[in-house]
C-alpha cells in the first residue's frame, strides 16, 4: 500500500513514535492494522540538559561517535558500520569508529544493504541511488521511482510518466549492482512490489528467491498478488486477491494473510491462503493466530512491529501462535504444526535459528526457542520494559539478543548471549542496531546525541 493510502491514524502513530523515540531504528513496516497506544517517554533532547542516566553495566564501548539524528538502524557491511545520520549516510571503521566515507542527501531517505551495495531511496520526490558499500561511490541512479523495494539481486520500483489521463506507470526490476533494467510490467499508480519477506530484517535486503510478490493492479481489474521472476519479469500462474495485510513469497508458494479476526472471533485468528506460485495450483489455506497484548487485545501482527521484521520464519515455515496461545511453527505447504511451545507466549522477534518469545506481546518474561525444534534455550525475567513504549526495539542475531525500552521513563538496552541467556550488558539509551557480536546504543548528554558501539 502506498504511503498516501495508509489510514491517517496509522501515519500519526508512526510520526509520534519517531518524534518521541528518535531512536536508531527503522520505521514500522507498511500495513493497514491499528497500532496499540504508544507510551510517551522523555526524548533524547529532553535528557540533554542536566539529567542523569543509569550507570552502564557491561563492557565499555569500542567507540562513540556524535550524530545529529537517528531514525533508522545502523547496519554492517563487511568491516564497516553504516550510520544513517539524518540527511547523511556514512560508513565508519568497525574497530575504530573512524570515518571511511560520507554521502550527503538533499532530502530524507531510506537505505538497504544488499551485499556490496547500499540502496538509498528518496522519501520525498522519488528516486533511488545505489552506492558501493566499501567506498561510498555512486554506482547508479534512477529518477522518478516510487515504493522502492530491494532484495539481494534486484531493485524494484514503480515508475510513472505523464500526468492525469495521460499518466502511464510500470513496475520495473533493475540489477542491484549495475542498474540495468531487467524487466518492465505495465501497471497503474497503485501497483507495487511487496516489501514483506519471511525472516527478513531491516536494514538488510532479503535473499532473492524464484519469485517476488507484486501487487499488480490496472484501472479495469482489482488488485491481485502476482509472482514475478526477479531477473526476467515472467509471471507465474499463481494469483491471490489483495487482502489488505500481507502478500509474500515463501519458497515456491505465493501467500497472503488477513490478520483481522472475523467479526465475533475472539481467538486472534489470522487467515492464511496460498497457491503454488509457478502453476497456480491451490495450496494450503487455514488459520493461525496472533498473540495478545497485556490488555487482552489481539496483537494481530505475527512479529513485534518494532523488531525490524514482519514475519518470523524461514523457507516455507512461519512462526505464529496456536489457538491456546502457545508459540508454534507452521509448515505453509501443509498447514501442519511442526512444533508447539511447551508454555504460553507470544513470538516477538527471531532469525533463521531462534525465536524470541515474551509472555504477552508487550510484557512479561523472555524466552529464546530453537526455531527448528521449539526447544527452550533459556528464559530471562521480565525486563520491565513495556512493548507499547516508543522506545521498544529488539534484535535477535546469531550471537546476541538485545531489547530496549523505558523503565521509569529512562530508556535502557539489555543485551543477552544467544547460547546461554547470560546478561552481557545493560546500557542507558536506545537500541540502534545489532549484529552477531555487536550492539549500537544511541544516547544523549551535554554534548548532544551520540552512538556507542559495544562488542562482545
Amino acid at each position: 500500500m502506498s504511503p498516501s493510502h495508509r489510514p491517517a491514524r496509522w501515519r500519526i502513530a508512526v510520526a509520534l513514535s519517531l518524534v518521541l523515540g528518535l531512536l536508531g531504528c527503522t520505521a514500522p513496516r507498511t500495513e493497514r492494522a491499528q497500532r496499540p497506544p504508544v507510551r510517551v517517554e522523555g526524548t533524547q533532547e529532553s535528557l540533554r540538559d542536566g539529567s542523569t542516566s543509569p550507570t552502564p553495566d557491561g563492557p565499555r564501548p569500542t567507540w562513540s561517535a556524535p550524530v545529529r539524528r537517528l531514525d533508522q538502524e545502523l547496519g554492517a557491511a563487511g568491516q564497516l558500520i553504516v550510520v544513517p545520520d539524518e540527511r547523511e549516510l556514512r560508513a565508519v571503521d568497525r574497530a575504530t569508529g573512524q570515518d571511511r566515507w560520507r554521502h550527503p542527501f538533499t532530502t530524507g531517505y531510506r537505505y538497504v544493504i544488499a551485499d556490496g551495495s547500499i540502496v538509498a531511496s528518496d522519501n520525498d520526490d522519488g528516486g533511488v541511488e545505489v552506492l558501493d558499500a566499501a567506498t561510498g561511490v555512486t554506482r547508479w541512479r534512477a529518477a522518478q521511482t516510487q515504493d522502492v523495494v530491494v532484495d539481494a539481486r534486484a531493485v524494484y520500483a514503480r515508475e510513472c510518466a505523464g500526468t492525469g489521463s495521460a499518466e502511464t506507470c510500470a513496475i520495473t526490476g533493475r540489477d542491484v549492482q549495475s542498474g540495468r533494467q531487467l524487466w518492465k510490467l505495465p501497471s497503474d499508480r497503485f501497483a507495487r512490489v511487496s516489501d514483506v519477506a519471511l525472516g527478513a530484517r531491516t536494514p538488510y535486503a532479503p535473499a532473492a528467491g524464484r519469485y517476488v510478490a507484486v501487487r499488480l493492479s490496472t484501472s479495469d481489474r482489482p488488485a491481485t498478488y502476482t509472482p514475478v521472476a526477479p531477473t526476467t519479469g515472467r509471471t507465474g500462474a499463481g494469483r491471490l486477491p489483495n487482502r489488505a495485510w500481507y502478500g509474500f513469497v515463501a519458497g515456491d508458494l505465493l501467500v497472503s494473510t488477513d490478520n483481522d479476526p472475523p467479526k465475533g472471533d475472539r481467538r486472534c485468528t489470522v487467515s492464511v491462503a496460498s497457491v503454488h506460485a509457478a502453476t497456480g495450483a491451490r495450496g494450503w489455506s487455514g488459520a493461525v493466530y496472533s498473540g495478545r497484548r497485556e490488555d487482552g487485545e489481539c496483537a494481530k501482527r505475527l512479529a513485534h512491529d518494532r523488531s525490524g521484521q514482519t514475519l518470523i520464519g524461514s523457507g516455507t515455515r512461519l512462526v505464529a501462535v496456536t489457538a491456546d496461545e502457545r508459540p508454534q511453527l507452521v509448515d505453509l505447504r501443509t498447514g501442519a504444526t511442526v512444533w508447539k511451545g511447551a508454555v504460553a507466549g507470544v513470538p516477538i522477534d527471531g532469525d533463521d535459528r531462534s525465536v524470541l518469545v515474551r509472555g504477552k506481546a508487550d510484557a512479561g518474561e523472555l524466552a529464546l526457542l530453537d526455531l527448528a525444534t521449539g526447544a527452550s534455550r533459556w528464559t530471562a525475567p521480565d525486563p520491565g520494559l513495556a512493548g507499547t513504549s516508543a522506545s521498544w526495539r529488539s534484535a535477535v542475531t546469531a550471537g546476541l539478543v538485545a531489547v530496549s525500552g523505558a523503565e521509569d521513563d529512562r530508556p535502557q538496552v539489555l543485551v543477552y548471549e544467544v547460547g546461554t541467556g547470560r546478561l552481557l550488558g545493560r546500557y542507558p539509551g536506545w537500541l540502534a542496531g545489532a549484529g552477531r557480536d555487536w550492539v549500537a546504543v544511541s544516547h544523549s548528554g551535554a554534548g548532544g546525541l551520540a552512538v556507542d558501539l559495544h562488542t562482545f
